[in-house]
């Protein structure tokens, strides 16, 4: 799959912050938290949110149509942040850099030894006290089982716009044995109908971590 085609289509292109990135920022705040990087920013919209809200913002994804879209959005906006074409396995920033670290809808399009290539990235770029918040996709997602299943509980879709790409799905004691590495504020449950009109009804779920390093 190529990235870069997901953007193409406006129904990806989400414009307001997810509920659980939202949630996060009074904690941000009570923290004094500055640097955050938001790792795998898509098409731009927790950048600009959090942007708006004073942070300086960095980001790291793949795609260069979503990061095209994120600058013009920043300009827009009146807004800067620190924009990098990275593999989410690979944070190309020092040790201790970052005040706070979101990954969100991005970590588990992986196979689990990239997953926690990804983890130990963003725990070596987190400062100490550092806040982390990550979702993982969720075995009573609509999509568990869908596809080839490549190592257990990772599948890749035979079809759609994420064909070919592994999905892998966690319950809570791997999404725990996954992050072990940070010290756990909070792991919560949210499942919902989907936010994106796939043409059919489907069910997204995911486990949300909070921790710190």
């Amino acid at each position: 799959m190529n990235w870069d085609d997901l953007y193409k289509d406006p129904r990806f292109c989400l414009k307001n912050p997810a509920e659980e990135v939202v949630k996060i920022v009074p904690i941000l705040q009570s923290r004094g938290t500055k640097r955050i990087l938001d790792l795998g920013f898509g098409a731009g919209r927790h950048i600009i949110y959090l942007a708006k809200l004073g942070f300086t913002m960095y980001g790291t994804d793949l795609s260069k149509r979503g990061e095209q879209i994120t600058k013009e959005w920043l300009e827009q906006e009146k807004l800067q942040a620190k924009l990098v074409m990275s593999d989410m396995t690979v944070i190309p920033y020092p040790d201790d850099f970052f005040d706070a670290c979101i990954c969100r809808g991005v970590i588990t399009h992986n196979v689990v030894n990239g997953i926690r290539t990804c983890i130990t990235e963003m725990h070596r770029t987190l400062s100490p006290g550092g806040v982390v918040m990550c979702t993982f996709i969720s075995r009573e997602s609509s999509e568990y089982r869908k596809g080839e299943e490549v190592e257990p509980h990772t599948f890749a879709p035979d079809e759609g716009i994420e064909a070919g790409v592994p999905h892998h799905f966690v319950d809570e004691e791997e999404a725990r044995s996954l992050m072990q590495c940070f010290k756990t504020i909070e792991v919560y449950h949210m499942k919902h109908g989907g936010l994106i009109d796939m043409g059919t009804p489907y069910v997204s779920a995911h486990w949300v971590f909070l921790g710190e390093k």
